[in-house]
């Protein structure tokens, strides 16, 4: 999971409405300011907020990566882990990350998936981070040209590391330098990107899926945010890409939707109590704002995905959107 906090607030985007540019994964980093009606008690309190968003987002990500191993167009190694680092944001909130989430000079462990094989191994959250594989932090940073996005570096460190290879992870905990040797798991290279925005937006292109921490927030449980990582990474599945008219748009999305609920199935999520993320959106919407035209409305595709869910089976299959010997767009079929 990586962190994109480099948003500034109200930018009126809406789920599922596709971004003309594609989402910078490996964006700065920076702290959420106090906005209006807001306390200087509750701003204190948004690294909390942040780290427990990025636990919850590592964990549908990991599910999700799992389920769309073999369809995904590239693969990675993952070791189920978030890590954290003070050089991503403003100086001027330091004292505030080392005084809510102890965060020093050192990138440390933030979160890690319960079973994952970094837990597994013995990696434990706040664990400081001073070599992977071999290599120090900073000559990681160094040879990634990282800048303050030292903790990305790390893992994409990790990423593109033999699966069947074990990696060692050097970690400080109480003052102890300790090794911890880890088996990475092969997953799908697609990541989720928490983007530090209170707006209800989800969008992808052509290798990540970003999401923000106001549709985060709006997901009453971890089916819901699953509802919506299944459909963008269904999305890069198929490999879609801008352009066409609105049929076309609209196939794709229909197309999205049927595999998105299948990811989330095979995942292991209630699909059902996902697609109630939709229903809810309906009966907020009641003008049709917050559709894209590229979308049906929210109850038609309630009414599609409760239909499909009966059928559901695992592996799911992709059926992109493909053009007709007529020039049409038709879904593709096995």
């Amino acid at each position: 999971m990586a962190l994109n906090a480099d948003v500034a607030r109200g930018r009126g985007k809406v789920w599922l409405r596709r971004c003309a540019s594609g989402l910078a994964a490996l964006a700065l980093s920076t702290a959420i300011p106090v906005s209006a009606g807001e306390t200087s008690d509750e701003a204190v309190l948004w690294p909390t907020r942040l780290r427990a968003d990025m636990a919850r987002v590592a964990q549908v990500e990991w599910r999700l990566r799992d389920a769309a191993s073999g369809l995904c167009p590239g693969v990675a190694a993952d070791i189920g882990v978030v890590f954290d680092d003070r050089r991503a944001y403003r100086k001027a909130d330091w004292p505030v990350l080392a005084s809510t989430l102890g965060l020093a000079d050192r990138p440390v462990v933030a979160a890690l998936v319960p079973g994952g094989p970094a837990e597994r191994a013995g990696l434990v959250v706040g664990d400081e981070i001073e070599a992977v594989g071999g290599f120090s932090v900073d000559a990681i940073a160094e040879r990634r040209k990282a800048g303050p996005l030292v903790a990305e570096a790390l893992l994409e460190e990790i990423a593109t590391t033999s699966p069947e290879r074990l990696i060692e992870i050097t970690v400080r905990r109480q003052g102890t330098n300790l090794a911890v040797t880890i088996l990475p798991k092969r997953h799908c290279a697609a990541r989720l990107v928490l983007e530090v925005d209170r707006s209800i937006d989800a969008h992808s292109d052509a290798r990540n899926v970003s999401i923000s921490a106001g549709l985060v927030t709006l997901a009453q449980n971890d089916d819901e945010l699953a509802m919506v990582a299944g459909h963008e990474l269904a999305h890069i599945i198929h490999r879609d890409r801008r352009g066409g008219g609105i049929s076309k748009r609209r196939r794709m999305e229909d197309a999205a939707d049927s595999l998105g609920i299948g990811l989330i199935h095979c995942a292991g999520y209630n699909a059902a109590a996902g697609s109630v993320l939709l229903d809810r959106l309906r009966k907020r919407d009641w003008l049709g704002f917050l559709r894209a035209p590229t979308h049906r409305s929210f109850s038609k595709r309630v009414e599609r995905l409760q239909a499909e869910i009966p059928g559901l089976t695992c592996p799911a299959t992709p059926k992109p959107v493909v053009e007709n010997q007529k020039g049409s767009p038709s879904a593709q079929s096995d």
